[in-house]
């Protein structure tokens, strides 16, 4: 029986365009209020600023060790401008990242008061109900299917990799869809991924392994994020053995091989009869476990962890 976590948001960015240098001054001179009264603000954490030339950045860590492993951000605030091309125009910004799913209780409530506080005029609430999301990372974990156990693809995507470590002979993490696209799939082990940070992972499941949407550029609010289409119905899977059961054609067999080296989008044949072969085959094959309605489901707790 196929095990699921719930959905979470696992990152969101919101953008607000600064409508007047006023504004822009005064939220950029409060993000280094926010570091020199660190203590009044955040006793127990840490803020940290980052400065390049076209934007500064501030980091905020409710918890915060020497360790990396125990250096856990929860949000960052970015005040910046840029030209629009062509256009002359200098577009002033306000995005605000927060990362969900390391919100422990009574943090991101903690935030949100200080938020408020510093920005006014700017809240938070006006954050969720008038900013642009220009970046979402939804993910759904499964506790039953191991990763490269099955192997994913998208309909009309020709873009894939899977990460390899020369160092280790092992193959990572599996992208569906090119790195600057507004929309891509990430798969890979997330029990791996927490040891490796020198994190603890859940010593009730083995297995565990995170199937991620990535979208940029959604071109909605925070608040309209309950209307959105559910992208993981464009995600399919198939199992490796089963697959490679399909069919004893050569052809088939190297292709799978292939697959499980690059993924199924960049391994399909250019030769438009195989690939037409190829699809029907992988269409007769599909995941039983793989549920993406049911996922969705988790949609309005996951959006409620971020509301004002």
């Amino acid at each position: 029986m196929p095990l699921w976590k719930p959905l979470v948001v696992d990152r969101i960015g919101i953008t607000f365009v600064i409508p007047d240098e006023d504004l822009y001054n005064h939220i950029y001179g409060q993000l280094f209020t926010f570091k020199e009264e660190q203590g009044t603000y955040l006793p127990s954490g840490k803020i940290v600023i980052r400065k390049n030339p076209h934007c500064t950045r501030l980091d905020y860590y409710p918890a915060y060790s020497h360790k990396k492993a125990g250096r856990r951000k929860i949000a960052d605030l970015t005040v910046g401008s840029c030209s629009k091309p062509g256009k002359g125009v200098t577009h002033k910004y306000f995005t605000l990242t927060l990362y969900p799913s390391q919100f422990q209780v009574g943090e991101f409530e903690h935030f949100k008061s200080n938020f408020d506080l510093l920005f006014n005029p700017l809240s938070y609430l006006q954050m969720h109900e008038s900013g642009t999301v220009n970046y979402l990372e939804l993910a759904a974990d499964s506790l039953s299917q191991k990763h490269h156990s099955f192997l994913p693809y998208r309909k009309g995507c020709k873009n894939s990799s899977i990460y390899f470590d020369s160092k280790t002979g092992q193959l990572g993490t599996t992208y569906i869809g090119s790195r600057t696209s507004n929309f891509r799939f990430r798969i890979y082990d997330k029990r791996k991924h927490l040891i490796e940070t020198g994190k603890t992972p859940d010593p009730n499941w083995k297995t565990h392994t995170r199937i991620e949407a990535v979208m940029r550029r959604l071109g909605i609010t925070p608040a309209e994020l309950c209307q959105l289409d559910n992208p993981f119905t464009k995600l399919q899977i198939v199992d490796v053995i089963t697959t490679q059961g399909a069919s004893e054609d050569k052809d088939w067999q190297s292709f799978i091989e292939n697959s499980m080296q690059i993924g199924i989008p960049k391994a399909l044949p250019s030769n438009a009869y195989q690939r037409k072969k190829f699809r029907a085959l992988l269409d007769e094959t599909q995941c039983q476990w793989w549920n993406p309605n049911f996922i969705w489901l988790g949609l309005p707790d996951a959006l409620g962890v971020i509301a004002p």
